[in-house]
């Protein structure tokens, strides 16, 4: 059985009042997911499936979509072995040593064609990796001026640089066991 790593997009207060992770964990276990656990309170999830990753997406999603939520709530399915791949590239390790809160990690369904964002001439420093775009925020991510889903044209969910790299260990030590 392989291990998967499915990050909900916009989990929040609200959406707690809707979807308790705990529920969440339940429903997709009753989905046929194996091993499920739940990470943080922001709609992190570390499984085992015998299923195919689009497969693995379409059954979280079904699970999340029970609760009644909307299309935001979008769920993004990855490889360990492809998170423990961005962590090594660390691309820039200062920030993630010092300031991991200020760097965010997107994750895309699939690797995207980055040209848009390649002269990004903004404060904010970009790097890619596979089907993931890793974002040093100087001045923090609420006062960036950077689109990335209205300059790439597509949907996306990020998480801190010490959340990603967690999920990432979680994910991978799952695999091993």
């Amino acid at each position: 059985m392989a291990a998967y790593v499915a990050l909900i997009r916009a989990i929040g207060p609200v959406t707690h009042a809707k979807m308790k992770m705990a529920a969440l964990r339940d429903a997709c276990a009753a989905a046929g997911l194996d091993d499920v656990s739940t990470v943080g309170n922001t709609g992190n999830l570390i499984l085992r499936a015998s299923h195919t990753m689009t497969q693995v997406r379409k059954l979280v999603q079904r699970a999340v979509d029970g609760f009644g939520l909307g299309p935001a709530n979008e769920v993004f399915v990855v490889r360990p072995r492809d998170m423990a791949t961005v962590v090594e590239a660390d691309p820039f390790p200062e920030v993630a040593a010092e300031r991991p809160h200020e760097l965010g990690v997107c994750t895309f369904h699939q690797a995207l064609d980055w040209a848009p964002l390649r002269d990004w001439a903004g404060p904010e420093q970009l790097a890619m990796v596979g089907a993931h775009l890793i974002v040093a925020y100087p001045k923090g991510i609420s006062t960036s001026k950077l689109q990335i889903e209205k300059a790439l044209g597509a949907r996306m969910t990020q998480r801190n640089w010490r959340v990603f790299a967690g999920l990432a260990d979680k994910g991978t030590a799952l695999a091993k066991g």
